[in-house]
């Protein structure tokens, strides 16, 4: 499928290249970008072809009002059978991006600020031509107004199976919390006893000898970390890269 993802961060465009590698895949990472994309495209040399069809080979003299507006009767009209057709069946958007400059007033515009610009990309994409359209949001829930707000509209956490929440204009759209690429992380410091640090029963800090001071008494305070079975470290996996593809999976089941 014919794929577009607008999304400013690095990582989650490496992952959208990873998950969605069986795809034709355009990246693009500003609201601005988007908008231009989105714009509607006219097939210049059509509309001459289908005006010298229509009698008018050059631009008349706007003096002959009659042959002038004629003229651009068959102009629109020859504009209207030449829209250059939407080139992607999917959009999938992140929700919030850095503030485009746009039509902004002077001393509006602050280049630190992200806007929710992925309901507007979500919206235009429907009306477009996009079949398939999600808003995909990695903010935390606890973190971001709008992220807390999504919760509404389809739960705090991604699952399996995930349906559209809606159909506009045709195209099966949703405004979802992302699911995650589970990426491995070897070697990470335990997060029970903090490295080999503390207790792995009370978390309480060892000694200098390397034990816990509420050891006597309690076997429980020497036995290895359950986690990390003393090692200090252990593997795991990581969740910080948006899972486009589940995504993209759901959204045409």
């Amino acid at each position: 499928m014919r794929v577009l993802v607008v999304e400013d961060k690095q990582s989650h465009c490496e992952s959208a290249k990873e998950t969605l590698s069986g795809h034709k895949l355009t990246v693009v990472k500003s609201f601005d970008e988007a908008m231009e994309l989105m714009s509607q495209k006219i097939d210049e040399d059509n509309v001459q072809r289908l005006l010298v069809e229509a009698g008018f080979p050059t631009k008349p003299d706007s003096k002959n009002m009659e042959r002038w507006s004629a003229y651009w009767k068959a102009h629109d009209e020859a504009e209207a059978k030449s829209v250059i057709p939407f080139p992607f069946e999917v959009v999938l958007t992140d929700m919030m991006m850095p503030m485009s400059e746009q039509m902004l007033a002077p001393g509006v515009f602050n280049p630190g600020e992200q806007v929710p610009y992925g309901f507007i990309i979500a919206l235009k994409a429907t009306l477009c031509g996009a079949k398939f359209v999600a808003m995909v949001t990695d903010t935390n829930h606890h973190k971001g107004a709008m992220s807390a707000a999504i919760d509404h509209l389809g739960g705090a956490s991604y699952h399996d199976g995930f349906k559209p929440n809606f159909v506009v204009n045709g195209a099966r759209v949703m405004f979802v919390h992302t699911p995650f690429v589970e990426d491995p992380a070897l070697g990470v410091k335990c997060y029970n006893c903090v490295g080999g640090t503390a207790c792995g029963y009370c978390r309480t800090p060892l000694t200098a000898e390397g034990k816990c001071p509420r050891a006597k008494g309690d076997a429980a305070h020497s036995k290895p970390c359950h986690v990390c079975n003393g090692r200090g470290t252990h593997d795991t996996t990581v969740h910080e890269r948006k899972d486009w593809g589940k995504v993209l999976a759901d959204l045409t089941a």
